[in-house]
């Protein structure tokens, strides 16, 4: 390689033949590839070292979306299953012809869609008796649910100590097929769902949560 690469010009090169001149630059690639190599390697392992650390990230921001969504999913859970709604009476301001399930129910067979239907008029509601004074910081309620989703809005969430004087908590302007409202946390006894005009209201659920 020594006597190929000193003491000879591009000419010299040139007069090879075709093979030779192959071979010979099949051997310089190699030495050079060999001169390179000392070089490369630090730089090889500087990345190598990069993609474990990007990797190593991935699977952390991975994880942490995983365990945040078990979490979430785990909370809603806990949070359902203390659910008062069960022990609440309800009464609605009217009771459409169609049908209607007997309260406490909030399902039954004849209403597959919905458990109370109001009439179509001022101020349709619903109201849950707690049977006694509880601590109270949302509700969840899902709509009708083969259609009409635009009726009954605005929705108002209100609670009560004596059924008289009642404390808008929260609103919902928007369509919706479940929401979920949080406040913070009141006792009460009675809670309201009202809507403020000439409307008609009807829910397939409503959950009440400590």
């Amino acid at each position: 390689m020594h006597a190929e690469l000193l003491g000879k010009s591009f000419a010299d090169f040139a007069e090879l033949d075709s093979s030779r001149q192959a071979a010979a630059a099949e051997r310089l690639h190699a030495f050079a590839e060999r001169l390179a190599e000392p070089l490369a390697r630090p730089q090889a392992l500087r990345e190598r070292v990069w993609v474990a650390r990007i990797q190593l990230l991935f699977v952390a921001l991975v994880a942490l979306l995983v365990f945040g969504l078990v979490g979430r999913s785990l909370k809603e859970r806990f949070d359902l299953s203390r659910d008062l709604a069960p022990s609440a009476s309800w009464k609605a301001s009217s009771l459409y012809r169609e049908c209607w399930c007997d309260s406490p129910a909030q399902s039954c067979e004849n209403c597959p869609n919905f458990f109370f239907h109001t009439e179509n008029e001022d101020r349709p509601s619903v109201v849950f008796d707690l049977k006694s004074v509880q601590s109270l910081s949302a509700v969840v309620i899902e709509n009708r649910r083969d259609c009409c989703f635009e009726r009954g809005l605005p929705l108002l969430v209100q609670v009560s100590t004596d059924e008289k004087h009642w404390k808008t908590v929260a609103t919902r302007k928007d369509e919706f097929t479940t929401w979920r409202a949080n406040f913070p946390s009141e006792q009460i006894r009675w809670v309201r769902l009202l809507v403020p005009n000439h409307n008609m209201l009807h829910l397939s659920r409503v959950r009440l949560l400590p």
